[in-house]
């Protein structure tokens, strides 16, 4: 099993370069989506005040959200062109996300609608569900040498990214440590696909990896849309 959520501190630098191209983009993305459709919970809240007074963090996080995406997005890709072909993995991929059994929202507009604390909520039961898939997944490729270094080393990568983006959550949003945690606990169901990541059966073990990075591209795509919306509501530009 891997370890409990818990705090992981880490330093936060703020690149105004960058800074300064996302909150073009978030500018440019909010007037295209929101225009036209007011959004009951952009108002203050009981978030309110710590998104304001953390706006640069902000800026950098929806960066390290973006990363935590496209690697994923990146892995899955990869895995597909070089393992997938041929196979009918896809056909079942889309059900057999373990983290399926949560309601989240979807899609931008429904995310919109809800509250700071939700959205914030939100994205720490996404994260903190990956963390035994990403912890076995890791353990199993480095030991196995199965796939090619970029491999595991991006799979590292994007376990350290999940890890900060928590972190970060965890230390500036602490109230909703406990409710996310309940949310999982009370889940009707959790990742245990374990033996099939470590089985002896290669077709087998392909199909469970190519659905562990079909699925984690799907779920780094809603927890990069979250901390977009927090990054927006913050910098008052939705």
């Amino acid at each position: 099993m891997s370890p409990a959520p818990s705090f992981r501190g880490h330093l936060w630098t703020y690149n105004p370069v960058r800074g300064s191209c996302l909150l073009l983009l978030l500018v440019m993305l909010n007037l295209l989506l929101c225009q036209g459709n007011p959004c009951p919970s952009c108002g203050p809240d009981v978030f309110a005040t710590s998104l304001r007074s953390r706006t640069d963090l902000f800026i950098e996080v929806a960066w390290l959200s973006h990363d935590f995406h496209n690697r994923s997005t990146i892995m899955f890709q990869e895995f597909n062109e070089t393992y997938a072909q041929g196979k009918l993995y896809h056909i079942n991929a889309a059900n057999s996300c373990h983290t399926n059994a949560f309601d989240f929202p979807e899609d931008r507009y429904k995310a919109h609608q809800l509250s700071n604390e939700s959205i914030t909520k939100w994205a720490l039961v996404l994260l903190y569900s990956w963390n035994n898939p990403l912890y076995h997944l890791v353990t199993e490729l480095q030991r196995t040498k199965e796939l090619p270094e970029t491999f595991v080393s991006n799979t590292e990568d994007i376990e350290d990214m999940s890890e900060r983006l928590q972190a970060f959550l965890e230390s500036h949003f602490k109230k909703i440590i406990a409710p996310a945690m309940k949310m999982i606990r009370n889940a009707p169901r959790v990742w245990s696909d374990v033996r099939y990541v470590k089985s002896s059966d290669e077709d087998r073990r392909h199909s469970e990896l190519y659905n562990l990075f079909h699925c984690l591209r799907r779920d780094s795509h809603k927890v990069d849309m979250y901390f977009k919306i927090l990054a927006c509501r913050a910098l008052k530009t939705c």
